[in-house]
């Protein structure tokens, strides 16, 4: 039995001996009791030093077990007191621990405030990171688009130069919110999101626009169905960045027919005629780069695994259904985020 064990050990081999005192009590009680057979007194006295022997010794065992088992005790107790969103492991550095706090309990309390240290250093490098990250990626970014504002008011640009000009607007656009998506997924859960009052309205139509020239470009049909307008208190740029991940999915699988994009009160459908999948490609959809067709490897296989990701942070679970050779149909379904209706 190793070292770390010795308290209790030592109370294990505490109980056997006072057990076998004991017995070897109510023994010899017993055997007085035989020898003056018909004597009451006498045999009410075994009884008596039998009881008495029981009692003692299960006080005894009490008292070595409650102090082989102090340590635990004192260390589940500041456990208890943490804060399971941000626990306070200060507590339990080494000199805070009591003297009597030995064994392997002294052992598990390092280690729990050594592990501490650890997530409370990661969660500083991954708010450092985003912050920076949000920083230094913004600024090129931002740059970008107001040399492209500049650019577009020059009256001696050619149709063409404008065309491309768009395309750089778009992507850039596209990037933004990519970026904002992205350091969404890396904040912890337990930090709040930068929301606000948006209509989803105008929203997916400028994620239409996006995608149109793609869409027009393979001569497909795009086909937008309002059937409300509301209103969400969420990140505006993270539901472009689901809803263009899911145009683009629609566009790239399909060939001919069109993509149809219906507004409801509480969802939002994208449906196309594309190649659809079956049970088992539908099964893998949201894994980080598969792809269904082979014959369609354009793609990193990303932009389902981050759309539905996106939708676990926010609360708004992504729906899938095709059928193969018919087409594809994704739901984001808003959840208890509404401003308005």
């Amino acid at each position: 039995m190793p070292a770390t064990s010795r308290p209790i050990r030592i109370a294990f081999l505490l109980q056997v001996v006072i057990a076998s005192l004991v017995v070897v009590l109510c023994i010899l009680g017993l055997a007085a009791a035989r020898e003056r057979l018909g004597d009451p007194a006498a045999t009410l006295g075994a009884v008596a030093i039998a009881v008495l022997a029981i009692a003692g010794a299960s006080w005894l065992a009490y008292r070595a077990t409650r102090r082989a088992l102090a340590p635990i005790s004192w260390l589940l107790r500041e456990v208890a007191r943490w804060d399971p969103q941000r626990p306070d492991v200060r507590a339990l550095s080494p000199e805070l621990i009591p003297g009597q706090v030995c064994g392997p309990a002294r052992q598990l309390a390092e280690a729990l405030h050594a592990l501490g240290e650890r997530v409370d250093a990661c969660i500083a490098r991954e708010r450092d990171f985003t912050r920076d990250a949000s920083h230094e990626l913004r600024t090129p970014l931002t740059v970008i688009r107001v040399a492209t504002d500049l650019i577009e008011g020059d009256h001696g640009l050619s149709e063409r130069s404008r065309r491309s000009l768009a395309r750089i607007r778009a992507a850039n656009s596209g990037m933004e919110s990519l970026m904002d998506a992205l350091l969404v997924l890396a904040r912890d859960q337990g930090v709040a999101l930068e929301t606000e009052d948006f209509a989803v309205r105008e929203v997916v139509e400028a994620e239409l626009e996006r995608i149109r020239p793609l869409v027009e470009g393979k001569g497909l049909q795009l086909h937008l169905q309002m059937d409300a307008e509301p209103e969400l208190h969420a990140h505006p740029r993270v539901l472009g960045v689901m809803l263009g991940n899911l145009l683009g999915n629609a566009v790239r699988f399909t060939d001919n027919g069109r993509i149809s994009v219906r507004l409801a009160a509480d969802r939002v459908e994208v449906t196309d005629t594309g190649i659809g999948m079956d049970a088992a490609s539908l099964a893998r959809a949201f894994e980080p780069f598969w792809r269904a067709g082979i014959e369609h490897p354009a793609g990193a296989g990303l932009g389902l695994s981050i759309a539905q990701r996106l939708g676990q942070r926010c609360g708004w679970p992504l729906q899938l259904s095709s059928t193969p050779g018919t087409g594809t149909r994704a739901t984001i379904v808003f959840g208890t985020c509404f401003a308005g209706g």
